[in-house]
């Protein structure tokens, strides 16, 4: 017998073709990202623009991070019909940037930024709303619920955005735990497409393997760790190295709040080196927000109804009054390029989109007013631009790039070469931190160009930055913490 939520369900089931139809010409329609990508409805509407008898143009799309190359761009390679908006670049959408000089990039962060860019579209009443279409993944429903799964992050946000939401069901994604904001019942939903698994695949690749540098910033890095720490990874080879680094060394009692749910932190989590026992806030429970499951077996298996992860929004995962409260907070996070005053860009360089900021700016500055908290942006000390070995540390930002986290909020910086916090410290004494774990190569460069820019005063002693300068070491600061408080100005620094 068919339960009445049964029959809602088959009520609204379409296919794809059919939502394709009601798609007008001049409809915004949001595609998510980060685990959400629709990929069966805008395949299908691909074949409907242009400018023919029963076509549809003037389309806008907007997603943040769709994994899957769409077929927009090869249909409409020069936007004639559609204009795509872009948040987080992955290789397929930089390669169409790059030759055709199309695909909008949306400067972007999580949590703060995501909920701004698309609350400008929300509105209590749902025909109000900036969007017309919000078309996302989910897993298969139970009990009437649809689950965000790998796209919980922005999934929400996403759908109380448009006037109408379709959920293409996937039945490759699990059924995540939440948390918040993972679940989505049949009465708020318009329309559901069943996605053939054959036909589109998630796309599976291996995950970065870490290299000789990135295993030796790893090295650098738990050298400011201890038992009981809360890490937070991004994404890449160096968390990779970074998770087995722990894994082998020995620490223990760990716990994991992070945006993004990685092949690392499964592993680390596996180990037997998470418990989560520490946690002041999700104690027993590792925290993430989104995952792209570059082996989707792997990640089904270690997601699907496991009751010690809990999935959130960013909103969650990213918020400054959570991430605050969690002591001994650790974010690790990678970067483009940093400046010889410490701003940093890690999303839009030397005029050209790379990523998105993501939960680059809420980790690193966030992360540091916790407990004991730490922050360490990482990267290694050169890249190879065309063949040509260049400094990741460089004089100044290029034109065309993003500071994703100003010079005043940034502490640990990590590369090969060592790792130096830059927290309290003058311009020049920045510059000099940063110069000594910069690629030997571009050290004397970088000092003179420290000297260029006029960040070194004339009398400025010639001893590096270190304890002969009375600055506390590490260990003497480490559990400080300001006081955000209503008398604060009375707090006894002496103390």
């Amino acid at each position: 017998m068919i339960t009445p939520v049964q029959q809602k369900i088959r009520d609204k089931t379409i296919t794809p073709q059919k939502w394709a139809e009601m798609v007008k010409s001049g409809d915004w329609i949001c595609l998510g990202g980060a685990g959400a990508d629709g990929v069966a409805c805008p395949d299908a509407l691909v074949d409907r623009i242009g400018d023919g008898q029963g076509m549809v143009k003037d389309i806008e799309l907007w997603s943040y991070g769709h994994f899957n190359p769409m077929r927009f761009h090869s249909v409409d390679p020069q936007e004639r019909y559609h204009l795509h908006h872009e948040g987080f670049f992955f290789p397929w959408a930089r390669k169409q940037r790059d030759e055709s000089g199309t695909i909008d990039h949306i400067s972007w962060e999580w949590a703060m930024g995501l909920w701004q860019s698309y609350y400008r579209f929300f509105h209590r009443q749902k025909s109000k709303r900036g969007l017309d279409w919000t078309v996302i993944s989910c897993s298969p429903p139970e009990g009437g619920y649809f689950n965000f799964s790998y796209s919980t992050g922005g999934a929400m946000a996403w759908a109380q955005s448009a006037k109408k939401l379709v959920l293409e069901v996937r039945q490759d994604y699990p059924w995540a735990e939440g948390g918040a904001n993972n679940l989505i019942h049949i009465d708020d939903v318009d329309y559901i497409v069943e996605v053939d698994m054959d036909k589109y695949p998630w796309p599976q690749h291996e995950e970065a393997e870490p290299g000789e540098a990135e295993c030796k910033i790893a090295e650098n890095i738990l050298s400011i760790m201890q038992d009981g720490d809360c890490i937070q990874l991004g994404i890449g080879g160096l968390p990779t190295a970074v998770a087995r680094a722990i894994s082998q060394c020995g620490l223990k009692n760990l716990g994991v709040h992070t945006e993004m749910l990685q092949e690392g932190l499964i592993a680390l989590i596996e180990s037997g080196a998470v418990d989560n026992s520490q946690k002041a806030i999700d104690r027993g429970r590792s925290v993430w927000g989104f995952a792209l499951p570059l082996n989707l077996q792997r990640y089904y298996d270690f997601v699907h109804h496991n009751k010690s992860l809990a999935v959130y929004d960013v909103n969650y995962t990213n918020n400054i009054k959570q991430l605050s409260q969690i002591d001994n907070m650790v974010a690790i996070d990678n970067f483009l390029a940093v400046d010889l005053q410490g701003r940093i860009s890690a999303s839009y360089y030397n005029a050209r989109p790379i990523s998105g900021t993501g939960g680059f700016f809420q980790f690193l500055a966030f992360c540091a007013l916790s407990k004991g908290g730490r922050s360490i942006a990482t990267a290694t000390s050169t890249n190879e631009v065309k063949g040509k070995l260049v400094s990741r540390i460089v004089p100044t930002l290029p034109g065309g790039s993003n500071v994703d986290v100003p010079e005043h909020l940034v502490s640990w910086v990590a590369t090969e070469y060592g790792m130096v916090n830059l927290w309290g410290l003058s311009s020049y004494e920045r510059a000099r931190a940063l110069i000594s774990i910069a690629h030997p190569d571009f050290r004397d460069d970088l000092e003179r160009d420290a000297q260029r820019l006029n960040l070194k005063p004339r009398h400025f002693p010639t001893a590096m930055v270190g304890p002969e300068r009375r600055y506390p070491d590490y260990e003497e600061r480490r559990d400080f913490k300001l006081p955000y408080t209503e008398d604060w100005q009375y707090f006894d620094y002496d103390i």
